[in-house]
């Protein structure tokens, strides 16, 4: 059994979300039953409750505040309040046993709070769409569509469905826990890609995805019984349980060319774009960086796989560039970003996890403040949140992406150095001209209907979500460091050291 309280413990993020979700989804069942009941028209439907009226509006607030609790748990976790390792004896029937573990340390706790704060930004970022009420008092066959409970204005519990499966994932203290979460993880991607609900081709990119499920299972048959235990902060994989490790954590990042199951998602939703494109890619490259670290020496800072990460970065910003579709090139920018990554580890020797800390900041919260900015741009005609959003993905200093950039420089002693920084400069070059598109393309203009004041609440604060963390960690690099635990090494130099 678990060996701590519920709550004070890695699990307790994981189960107030979950518990977030379950209450919506049944409050929101409880109500649109009601209102079947009551009938579709509008006449019939001012005769509902106003209770259930008034657990409607609440949905979104019972969502965001599931959010904050966790990200309090989580700092009060940091600050030595409860356990930090929580713990499961498994034991089947016919097999041997082992034990789950989840652990909050330093690189857990920064991937949590990354992923708690897009969760966040993708139930606050306006839609776009016809509120469900508007849609009822429309009456007709749309409203009796809408009422469809699959089908029903419940992004929200999708939302908070994924990123619990995502903090336990990012949490997994061992090879049984990953495989374990891994399943968790893959079954609230299922929730949020809906096969066959949209038209584009869902069901196949979550296919293609649960297939790679099979690489934590080979590398649980590899390690054996006495290695499933295996932490991932430890030193003991060999080189076939180390590549099935990295080859699993690149496919769940999806980075190009892994990207199979990123560019056929179903979703159209804004916060559906999040996060398929920015919370389980987050999760992909925490992974990442787990293999980065135990890696053996040697098995990085190798031209050949300089190359590729540099191939990587100069092929999604091509595509980016030539792409006429605004919400696919914003896909395509944040596939690029996380090349940056990749292509940091492939230049650093293995290390602990937290050197990687800025091209995922950059990755995570630039993406969202991209997000933020097209639909700032798209629907109340401001041009400056997505201006700031390309400046900070480009690294302007004082931002994240400034410090995500040093994983561009490539040392000078190394082979066929000049021909890999051509090449980034080319890709730069393009991701720049990409990025000049969303910020000052002449597609986006306000909407011809006002825009809700709700909608204008919800849209600043998602943004001041993205930019305050973003301008403080890129001004003070230290804080980060106080913040996981870190000593103030390069990583978290001052920016008068740059």
């Amino acid at each position: 059994m678990i060996q701590s309280s519920l709550f004070l413990n890695p699990f307790g993020p994981v189960v107030t979300l979950g518990l977030g979700a379950l209450f919506l989804a049944l409050a929101h069942r409880l109500v649109v039953r009601r209102m079947l009941r009551a009938g579709i028209s509008g006449s019939r439907l001012d005769d509902i409750a106003r209770t259930e009226l008034f657990l409607l509006r609440l949905r979104l607030p019972v969502a965001l505040f599931s959010v904050a609790i966790a990200a309090a748990l989580l700092l009060a976790l940091r600050g030595g309040i409860g356990h930090t390792v929580a713990q499961w004896n498994w034991q089947p029937l016919t097999v041997a046993g082992s034990v789950l573990e989840w652990r909050l340390d330093g690189w857990n706790l920064f991937a949590s709070l990354l992923l708690l704060t897009l969760s966040a930004v993708a139930l606050l970022i306006p839609t776009g769409e016809m509120p469900l009420l508007d849609v009822l008092r429309a009456g007709g066959s749309t409203a009796r569509r809408t009422l469809r409970f699959d089908r029903l204005d419940n992004d929200i519990e999708r939302t908070l469905w994924l990123a619990a499966a995502a903090v336990l994932f990012v949490c997994s203290g061992n090879v049984i826990t990953l495989a374990v979460s891994w399943v968790a993880l893959d079954a609230a991607l299922a929730v949020c890609l809906r096969p066959g609900a949209g038209a584009e081709p869902a069901g196949r990119s979550w296919g293609a995805l649960s297939l790679a499920g099979l690489l934590p299972l080979l590398l649980l048959a590899v390690l054996g019984e006495p290695g499933i235990r295996t932490s991932l902060a430890g030193t003991g994989f060999s080189a076939l349980q180390w590549w099935l490790l990295w080859l699993a954590a690149l496919m769940r990042a999806g980075v190009y060319p892994l990207h199979f199951w990123l560019i056929g998602s179903g979703l159209t939703s804004r916060g559906g774009r999040i996060a398929l494109s920015l919370i389980a890619p987050t999760a992909g490259l925490w992974l990442v960086a787990r293999g980065h670290a135990v890696a053996a020496p040697g098995w990085f800072q190798r031209p050949e796989w300089m190359a590729l990460g540099a191939l990587a970065l100069l092929g999604t910003a091509l595509v980016a560039w030539t792409s006429e579709d605004e919400v696919w090139r914003w896909r395509w920018i944040v596939l690029n970003r996380a090349s940056v990554m990749v292509l940091a580890a492939y230049m650093n020797a293995p290390a602990s996890p937290e050197i990687l800390s800025w091209p995922l900041m950059a990755f995570a919260l630039g993406g969202g403040f991209l997000a933020l900015g097209h639909a700032a741009r798209e629907q109340m005609g401001w041009r400056v949140p997505a201006i700031a959003a390309a400046l900070m993905l480009w690294g302007l200093p004082g931002t994240p992406g400034f410090l995500a950039r040093a994983a561009l420089v490539f040392p000078t002693g190394l082979p066929l150095a000049i021909p890999l920084f051509a090449v980034v400069m080319i890709a730069e070059a393009l991701l720049v001209a990409s990025l000049w598109q969303i910020a000052f393309g002449t597609r986006f203009a306000p909407a011809a209907q006002p825009v809700s004041r709700s909608s204008l609440v919800r849209l600043t604060l998602a943004l001041m979500l993205m930019g305050v963390p973003a301008l403080v960690f890129g001004l003070a690099p230290r804080v980060l460091a106080l913040l996981g635990g870190w000593g103030p090494g390069e990583p978290f130099a001052t920016l008068a050291a740059f």
